[in-house]
């Protein structure tokens, strides 16, 4: 079936996101990696978006001339969303990444029983801002018109009451768009306790490692949304 509504990512042109689409102005810092990175030279073509939906072509240089309509895409109907407890090192920016490049809408980290990361209030904020950036870096190489939430993290008796949420754990159901909403647990598995009176599904046999386990919920769902998979 042809998507009836254009995307920036069938012209797979260099892609930026702006304030506002009909006066766009490229940020100090996307225009370095357009000009010095990419090497793009005045009078080359892109696409720009405002991370909500709107966007259009236009030439490069130092004003944007606007060269073609300006299309709307709205969000899909089913919003997925994928909580991950919290993982050492860089694997938390890998998996915000990696979910951004599938199409997720939102991204939570979490802090569930057996996280062996914790992160202070301070840490809470600067991560949450690294990995939003992360998130609006990912969606503009992919070229989409809408960027992620990354939700602020929170514990996962917040989270684990959301509507529509569920765990992924072995020996669960098959993954549904009943709950587009699921949740990995640390490396050490669920507690009890966390899984007790919750919908849990399967992500395959083998005991996958969190950041893998985020990345395949990402692509089952979306592969399930998208209508690529049923």
């Amino acid at each position: 079936m042809i998507d009836p509504i254009p995307s920036p990512a069938a012209l797979n042109l260099p892609h930026v996101f702006v304030e506002e689409i009909e006066n766009p102005e490229i940020e100090e810092a996307d225009n370095h990696h357009l000009g010095k990175v990419l090497r793009l030279r005045h009078g080359d073509h892109i696409t720009v978006s405002d991370g909500k939906g709107k966007w259009c072509e236009c030439i490069y240089g130092a004003t944007l001339e606007v060269v073609s309509d300006v299309f709307f895409r709205p969000k899909p109907a089913v919003e997925i969303t994928i909580g991950f407890s919290l993982v050492k090192k860089g694997k938390p920016e890998l998996i915000v990444q990696k979910l951004t490049e599938l199409g997720v809408d939102k991204i939570a980290p979490t802090v569930s029983q057996r996280s062996v990361v914790q992160w202070s209030d301070r840490k809470v904020i600067e991560n949450g801002k690294r990995l939003n950036r992360i998130a609006r870096e990912a969606a503009m190489q992919s070229r989409q018109v809408h960027i992620p939430e990354v939700m602020e993290t929170q514990a996962f008796s917040n989270l684990g009451h959301e509507t529509g949420a569920a765990l992924a754990h072995p020996g669960g159901e098959r993954v549904t768009l009943e709950h587009p909403f699921l949740l990995i647990g640390p490396e050490g598995g669920w507690t009890d306790e966390e899984i007790d009176g919750r919908k849990c599904f399967s992500l395959g046999e083998s005991i996958l490692r969190s950041e893998t386990a985020a990345i395949s919920a990402g692509v089952l769902l979306t592969s399930l949304r998208d209508g690529r998979v049923k």
